[in-house]
C-alpha cells in the first residue's frame, strides 16, 4: 500500500521533525503524531518548503522537491 508523506524543510533544524501523511478521504496532510495539525493537500504540494515522498514498503521516493 502506497502512502504519501511530507516534511517541512525548516523543521530539520530541530531535534525532532514532524511527518505529515496524506489522508485521501479528507484531502489533508495530517501530522502523524497529532492529527489536528494539518494542511490542505494543495498547500503542501504548492509550497516549496515541503518535501513530499511516496512510501511503498520500506522505500521512500522523493516526488516533489
Amino acid at each position: 500500500m502506497k502512502k504519501r508523506r511530507a516534511i517541512f524543510i525548516g523543521d530539520v533544524r530541530f531535534d525532532q521533525c514532524p511527518v505529515f501523511e496524506l489522508n485521501s478521504e479528507t484531502n489533508y496532510f495530517e501530522m502523524i503524531i497529532d492529527k489536528e495539525f494539518r494542511y490542505l493537500k494543495e498547500v503542501v504540494e504548492e509550497d516549496d518548503d515541503f518535501l513530499v515522498f511516496e512510501i511503498e514498503k520500506d522505500m521512500a521516493t522523493l516526488i516533489k522537491q
